[in-house]
């Protein structure tokens, strides 16, 4: 798994106004949480959090503050509404030895069969939440759905068992499925059938009165 370095100041003034004063600078305020560790609020530059956004790998990260390193994970990041700039970032220490739970992206390989005949590929759960030790936490977990029939899914417990992590949650939740390309067509002229006849029928009733 790759590490990104990412170079931080620590915060000695916390609040709201600060941090907005942070933002205006191209900053983005940040906590990083250890395990029976104090909490260390921080800031780094806005453009040095791309490689954490942009991808669809899990990475480690490499966080100084003024000189004292720790070896984190991404926790979680908070976007702006309506700009979609980041606005703070939460981070957790990694310790050997000690298991944590992080969410990992989820890539699909291969073309599904069903695609072949007309089906669609309906992605809907993009990560997952795994417990692992830090040295085995995976960059993305892959999927291969070639063969995916129309009308099939795969879900959280086809997934194969890994020596290294343990996937966490909803083992019934669906990962992806083929879905026939005119299901939600036909629902909806199924809809737009009945329709004109309940309008039809309320019109002979007002005639009658």
């Amino acid at each position: 798994m790759a590490t990104i370095q990412l170079d931080a100041i620590k915060r000695e003034k916390l609040g709201g106004s600060h941090a907005e004063h942070l933002r205006r600078e191209g900053r983005v305020p940040g906590i990083l949480y250890g395990h029976g560790e104090p909490t260390t609020a921080f800031h780094v530059k806005e453009l040095s959090l791309r490689p954490l956004i942009y991808t669809q790998e899990t990475h480690t990260i490499n966080l100084s503050i003024d000189g004292k390193t720790s070896l984190c994970i991404l926790r979680e990041i908070q976007f702006h509404p309506t700009t979609d700039r980041v606005r703070h970032i939460d981070l957790i220490a990694l310790h050997a030895g000690e298991k944590i739970r992080v969410d990992v992206p989820v890539v699909l390989s291969g073309t599904a069969a069903g695609v072949k005949d007309g089906g669609i590929v309906d992605f809907t759960l993009h990560k997952l939440s795994v417990e692992t030790l830090p040295e085995s936490i995976p960059e993305h977990i892959d999927v291969d759905v070639r063969g995916l029939k129309i009308g099939h899914s795969v879900h959280v417990k086809d997934l194969p068992a890994h020596p290294g992590y343990t996937i966490l949650g909803d083992e019934n939740a669906v990962i992806v499925s083929c879905v026939p390309p005119k299901q939600v067509d036909a629902t909806a002229v199924a809809a737009a059938a009945v329709e004109p006849e309940q309008i039809q029928a309320k019109g002979k009733k007002d005639e009658e009165k």
